[in-house]
C-alpha cells in the first residue's frame, strides 16, 4: 500500500489547481516530439492537459488510489485514447517505450530517500526513454527553504474544499535532519462539517532533499547528460534564492 493511498482525496483537491509548471512541460514535450512518461503522476494533474495538447502520455504511480483518481480525470476529459495509466513503482521496470520525455514533477523524486532507490529509478527511466530522450526533475531548492529552522512546529498551510464541498484545513509540521538531508513531514487534514465537528487525518511522510551537484552527479552516474538547471518554470537561472531546482537532462547513448 502506498503512503498516498490514505490521503489521495486530499492531495487531489489540494494540487489539482496548480498549473504553474504546465506551460514548461507542454513546451518540453513539443521539443521532445513524441510520447511522454509522467513518473509518479499522482491523480493525473499533468497527464490530462498534456493529452489534451495532443501528446500520447503514460502515467505511473505506486498509489492505487491516485491511479484511480487519474482514471476518472482522464475519462471525464475524454482523452482516454491518448493515455495509459499504470499502478507501478518507479523502482521496478517501467511500461515499455520508447518515450521521448520523462517527467518527475513537484518534488516527487524526493520520496526516493536512498541512493540505491534513486539510481534504480533513474536506470528504469533511462531504459524507458528513446536514445535521445529527455528527463525533467523538479525539486525544491533547500537553500531557499530555511530547513535548519524546521523543528516540528505545526502551522496552517492552507484551506481548500474536497469534491463534495467539505472544507479542509491543512496543517504541516516539518523536522529537518541537516546531516542526513531528510525532512520528516507530518500533514494534518481537518475536515470541518456544518455542525462544527472536525474529522482529523494525520499522515507522516519522509522526504530527502538534493543539492544541485549531488543531483547532477546522480544523473551522470545513471547515464544522463545534464542540459540545464533552472530556478523557475520561466527558465530563470538557478541561483541560491531560487524556490525550485528544475533540472533537464538527456539520455546518453
Amino acid at each position: 500500500m502506498s503512503e498516498y493511498d490514505a490521503i489521495a482525496r486530499f492531495y487531489d483537491a489540494d494540487h489539482s489547481g496548480f498549473v504553474d509548471d504546465l506551460p514548461f512541460y507542454r513546451e518540453l514535450a513539443r521539443r521532445a516530439g513524441g510520447r511522454v512518461l509522467d513518473v509518479m503522476c499522482g491523480s493525473g494533474r499533468l497527464v490530462v492537459p498534456l493529452a489534451q495538447a495532443g501528446f500520447r502520455v503514460a502515467g505511473i504511480d505506486s498509489s492505487a488510489a491516485m491511479i484511480e483518481r487519474a482514471r476518472m480525470r482522464v475519462a471525464a476529459a475524454g482523452v482516454a485514447p491518448r493515455v495509459t495509466l499504470h499502478h507501478q513503482d518507479v523502482r521496478s521496470a517501467l511500461p515499455p517505450g520508447p518515450y521521448h520525455l520523462a517527467i518527475v514533477a513537484l518534488n516527487s523524486f524526493m520520496h526516493l530517500t536512498t541512493t540505491k532507490d534513486q539510481l534504480t529509478a533513474l536506470d528504469h527511466i533511462r531504459s524507458a526513454l528513446d536514445p535521445d530522450g529527455l528527463l525533467a526533475i523538479d525539486v525544491f531548492n533547500p537553500h531557499a527553504r530555511n530547513l535548519a529552522d524546521c523543528s516540528g512546529e505545526l502551522a496552517l498551510d492552507r484551506t481548500f474544499r474536497l469534491d463534495d464541498g467539505v472544507l479542509v484545513c491543512k496543517f504541516v509540521a516539518q523536522r529537518a535532519d541537516m546531516a542526513q538531508q531528510i525532512n520528516d513531514v507530518t500533514f494534518v487534514y481537518d475536515e470541518l462539517d456544518e455542525n462544527g465537528g472536525v474529522r482529523r487525518t494525520v499522515h507522516p511522510m519522509t522526504l530527502r532533499w538534493f543539492y544541485r551537484y549531488e543531483l547532477e552527479h546522480l544523473l551522470e552516474r545513471a547515464g544522463f547528460v545534464v542540459e540545464a538547471v533552472y530556478g523557475s518554470y520561466d527558465l530563470d537561472p538557478f541561483v541560491a534564492s531560487s524556490d525550485i531546482m528544475l533540472t533537464v537532462a538527456r539520455r546518453r547513448g
